[in-house]
């Protein structure tokens, strides 16, 4: 079970870096055409927020279990922010959809996808060592 647990995590936290960055990217291309952010845009937003909840719910079980992170309290700190980051930044920015808003989607995109891989990278591999 642990370890079918601890692959879940690794693919739900791999699903979670691409699916930042190409946020990140789609984000910055709508802010550069001087599109506005879109239904399409927000849904995968909310997609996101959904994959960091899903990888929070998956790395409590494996503690309750017994499977600790390497760095417990940070890697917590840090998938809670990944759950707060864009909806917070979405009621920051009161809804905006304009060029500046898709600017700071972008940089928030591609910062989350670079930290959740050092997130996963440092603070959880190997589990428990």
């Amino acid at each position: 079970m642990e370890t079918v647990l601890q692959d879940l995590h690794e693919g739900l936290n791999n699903a979670y870096i691409m699916f930042c960055f190409l946020l990140g990217i789609y984000a910055a291309w709508l802010g550069g055409t001087n599109k506005p952010l879109s239904g399409n845009f927000w849904g995968a937003m909310w997609v996101d927020t959904i994959l960091a909840g899903l990888l929070l719910i998956v790395t409590i079980i494996l503690t309750i279990i017994g499977v600790k992170p390497k760095r417990m309290i940070t890697y917590y700190l840090y998938a809670v922010y990944f759950l707060i980051s864009m909806p917070g930044l979405f009621a920051s920015l009161r809804g905006n959809d304009s060029r500046r808003a898709a600017y700071f989607f972008g940089i928030l995109g591609v910062f989350n996808a670079a930290a959740a891989y050092r997130a996963e990278t440092v603070l959880v591999l190997p589990w428990g060592d």
